[in-house]
């Protein structure tokens, strides 16, 4: 909704001394913890902090859940937490915390390693793959043959039962 250059602006003005009130009119702030929000973020971030940024940064799912955990287990607001966490926009936690309580806080499932220089890593794993896959047909096989054995064993049994 703000510029980064208004946002720069009024905290200027806040540093040069000039009331809070005098700002929120004259930028058309809505409220104070606005402004305060943006001189955090310029001291958290610098800068960089007050840019609307288009691209979302992503986050872990173990990372969302350790701050969740975090802000309840502190007590804190919302805007502490994402000072603590440096995380841009307080609102960014609420969204997770909604998703959570209604079970819709999911593992991103797409891609997250970058796929250069990891050839050999992937004929290494294909190869523990093989090796497992290899393993799980001789254990069934195996289980198989254990459990014939026993049917054969019972069978046995209750023929010298019956006789």
């Amino acid at each position: 909704m703000f510029t980064s250059e208004i946002k720069l602006a009024a905290i200027k003005d806040y540093n040069n001394g000039v009331s809070t009130n005098t700002i929120m009119r004259k930028y058309g702030i809505k409220g104070t913890a606005t402004l305060y929000e943006w001189i955090k973020r310029l001291e958290i971030f610098g800068e960089s902090g007050l840019i609307n940024n288009s691209t979302k940064t992503r986050y872990s799912y173990s990372f969302k859940i350790k701050v969740i955990n975090w802000r309840l287990e502190n007590n804190e607001s919302y805007p502490n937490t994402s000072r603590y966490f440096k995380i841009r926009n307080p609102v960014t936690i609420f969204q997770w915390e909604k998703l959570l309580s209604i079970g819709r806080l999911k593992p991103f499932k797409g891609r997250l390693i970058k796929m250069n220089n990891n050839k050999e890593s992937l004929e290494e794993k294909l190869n523990r793959l093989e090796q497992e896959n290899t393993y799980l047909k001789a254990k069934i096989q195996y289980m198989g043959k254990i459990k014939a054995l026993t049917q054969s064993q019972k069978k046995c049994q209750t023929e010298k039962k019956h006789k």
